[in-house]
């Protein structure tokens, strides 16, 4: 019981950064492997705020979230933006330079020793001998709350029809005069603050440290392949399924082979399902 609790916590984590970085594929077609970068910034900002300037703890959560927000908005508007005639390699090419730059300027600014943000609740609860603090459960509903909220968002609300139809067929919505840079940026504003949510609330519940944001944004591409691009339910699952394979793998096998299970169970799906485990089927 104990390991299929932390692997769901663990998850929880992977499930917030993979459907925020399938919404920034599906609408905007980017491979974005800084996307785990505003991930990092939103757990290490707030310890820095709380320790050196006396931020109160959710209002330091609440700027790092931020600032991962603002991070996606920047990737979009002078990154990608400007890049968008340059084919897919080139992209993925400055995405892979974007995360060299921010983690080498985040380890200058914070060192590279792992730290925890200190003011959560440190409520234990038992439960059939599995030992389960209550920031595991927080992280937990709010994966599912806030991927409930994105649901609804795509599909009731006019900006989210917008982007569905872009990532639908990209060319046609430009004919149709919607602009497209607009909904690029409120996309990568969207999935960078869900990534920004997973690691505040990862910071409260983990050790973080400024070098792990390339490690979670490859979790989150490993999350959204075997689920199946383009499904914010499978991402939402599969990060749960990750979560859980590492877990017992590491209990089981062991622990120095933890991010290796992921790559294992990834090419054991695409064998099996190579458009992933929860894609749609399709008739020709």
């Amino acid at each position: 019981m104990q390991d299929i609790v932390n692997g769901l916590a663990q998850g929880a984590i992977y499930s917030m950064a993979g459907v925020g970085l399938v919404l920034i594929f599906s609408v905007v077609r980017v491979p974005n492997f800084a996307h785990g970068e505003p991930l990092m910034v939103a757990a290490m900002l707030p310890l820095t705020l709380m320790t050196f300037y006396g931020v109160p703890l959710p209002l330091a959560l609440l700027i790092g979230i931020a600032a991962a927000t603002a991070m996606g908005v920047f990737f979009s508007a002078a990154v990608f933006a400007r890049l968008s005639r340059y084919p897919e390699v080139a992209l993925l090419i400055v995405s892979l330079a974007l995360v060299v730059l921010i983690s080498s300027a985040a380890v200058m600014l914070w060192g590279d020793s792992p730290r925890q943000t200190p003011g959560g609740p440190d409520i234990i609860l038992d439960f059939l001998g599995a030992r389960i603090p209550i920031m595991w459960l927080v992280i937990l509903v709010t994966a599912l709350a806030s991927t409930i909220a994105l649901d609804f968002f795509i599909s009731h609300t006019s900006p989210g029809r917008i982007m569905r139809a872009m990532a639908l067929n990209p060319f046609a919505a430009q004919l149709m005069g919607i602009p497209i840079k607009r909904y690029h940026a409120l996309a990568f504003a969207i999935g960078s603050g869900l990534a920004g949510l997973a690691g505040a609330l990862f910071s409260l519940a983990f050790a973080v440290q400024s070098t792990m944001g390339a490690a979670l944004a490859l979790k989150a591409f490993i999350v959204i392949i075997f689920a199946g691009m383009g499904s914010i339910w499978g991402a939402f699952a599969g990060g749960l399924l990750l979560g859980l394979v590492e877990s017992f793998g590491a209990s089981y096998i062991s622990s120095g082979y933890r991010d290796t299970f992921g790559f294992v169970f990834l090419l054991a799906v695409l064998l099996i399902r190579p458009a992933g485990l929860f894609a749609r089927r399709t008739n020709a």
